[in-house]
């Protein structure tokens, strides 16, 4: 089309009836590009119209190939996983805080277990291969584990304020018992004390997304999972019987978040008892060291070991535990409990059954239940003669020994063969 332009334009240059005016000309060359860009979109059309027909070529990707309205397409599937998607709503109010954590937990682990159920379902299925996002199902475990620490972390905090105001608690009668001018000094060891056992809880849940995933890992088995998900599509069926292609409906009771914070808080209960134990023995130094001074506070000293010794016994109280009443006059109208425990989008607030409601005593038992128990440590045996010891006579053994003290160390060179 270009050198078709260029040759009329040279044959208007070679006549000599042609308007030359600089009006004509530039109308000449507008009419020229005019119709090259006729001629292009022509063309493109035609393009259009070939690849479009009943002759074009295949081309890779899914594509909707009518417009029937109960057809389905990833997009739908995606956006509707979405819209079913539960958001976890933690409840401000501090009676229910932990109870509302172990909500957030199980709401986790249900969303989890869907997500993972469609990782293996895009094994041998196309509409979860073409829709799934998970590429590393490791990475995607930690992320879960990362957001169940974060609910976790609520109750070990919880454990963390009962157990600074039980100690407060009992030192007060200490304090009851000291003279004025010994208090401050003992204000100050209060201080230091409630600052290492923020530390210390501190420690414990700054592992808690390595210890969570652990858990987690050691639950799933994901490998075995894979592994079955693999043989079905392999085989059409697995060991078990599970056919290829069959629907699975995966659920999350409250009890498996009760199963997994137990074994991660029972993996700090012996670490949380030496702690305690070690915080009452530098107490107990700082009494003995003014004994002659302080009367009658050892037995005060007592009774603090007795209530903070046993964390085992005590973390269900420490999960129902109110710190304190905000409500000063007594009479102040309390305000309305929240419901909701999870949003979606579709179907916006919800809160779980009441036959899904947590248990603080249930947990409790578990942490007590699960709580490790370290081995007996072998104790090293003293060594004994075999049956091919010659015997020692008594006149033998001395007359070595003088030998030896001689300065003769010859007899006793394999003294210690046996």
């Amino acid at each position: 089309m270009t050198q078709s332009f260029n040759s009329d334009f040279a044959n208007d240059r070679g006549n000599t009836n042609v308007d030359r005016s600089l009006e004509a000309t530039l109308a000449r060359e507008e009419a020229g590009l005019n119709a090259a860009l006729e001629a292009e979109a022509q063309r493109q059309a035609q393009q259009q119209r070939e690849e479009a027909g009943p002759g074009a070529q295949p081309q890779p990707g899914a594509t909707i190939e009518n417009e029937g309205v109960h057809q389905i397409t990833a997009a739908d599937v995606i956006r509707q996983e979405k819209c079913d998607e539960k958001i976890v709503l933690l409840t401000p109010d501090p009676d229910s805080l932990v109870k509302s954590s172990i909500k957030g937990i199980q709401t986790a682990i249900e969303n989890m277990t869907k997500k993972i159920d469609k990782f293996l379902q895009s094994i041998q299925s196309y509409i979860d291969a073409a829709t799934n996002k998970i590429q590393d199902i490791r990475n995607f475990i930690r992320g879960i584990s990362a957001e169940i620490a974060k609910y976790m972390k609520i109750m070990f905090d919880k454990v963390m304020e009962y157990a600074i105001k039980i100690i407060n608690k009992q030192m007060n009668k200490v304090v009851a018992a000291l003279p004025s001018s010994l208090r401050y000094q003992f204000s100050d060891l209060k201080d230091i004390t409630t600052e290492l056992i923020l530390c210390l809880y501190g420690k414990m849940t700054g592992n808690l997304c390595d210890q969570v995933s652990g858990v987690l890992d050691d639950i799933l088995k994901l490998d075995d999972l894979e592994k079955e998900a693999r043989d079905r599509a392999a085989a059409s069926v697995d060991s078990d019987g599970n056919v290829n292609g069959e629907t699975t409906f995966p659920k999350a009771p409250i009890c498996t978040a009760e199963d997994i914070t137990s074994r991660v808080m029972s993996l700090h209960v012996d670490e949380i008892d030496k702690a305690n134990v070690t915080l009452l023995d530098n107490i107990d130094a700082y009494l003995e060291d003014i004994t002659d001074t302080l009367a009658g506070v050892t037995g005060n000293l007592e009774d603090v070991k007795n209530l903070i010794g046993n964390f085992k016994g005590s973390i269900t109280s420490a999960l129902t535990f109110t710190n304190f009443s905000p409500s000063v006059f007594g009479c102040e109208l309390k305000p309305n409990k929240a419901t909701t425990d999870y949003y979606t989008f579709c179907s916006g607030g919800s809160g779980q059954a009441r036959s899904e409601l947590p248990s603080e005593r249930s947990l409790g038992d578990r942490v007590s239940k699960d709580t490790p128990t370290s081995p007996p440590k072998k104790t090293q045996p003293f060594v004994e003669p075999t049956r091919a010891t010659p015997d020692v006579v008594g006149n033998e053994l001395d007359s070595e020994l003088a030998r030896a003290r001689a300065g003769d160390r010859s007899g006793l060179d394999d003294a210690l063969d046996f």
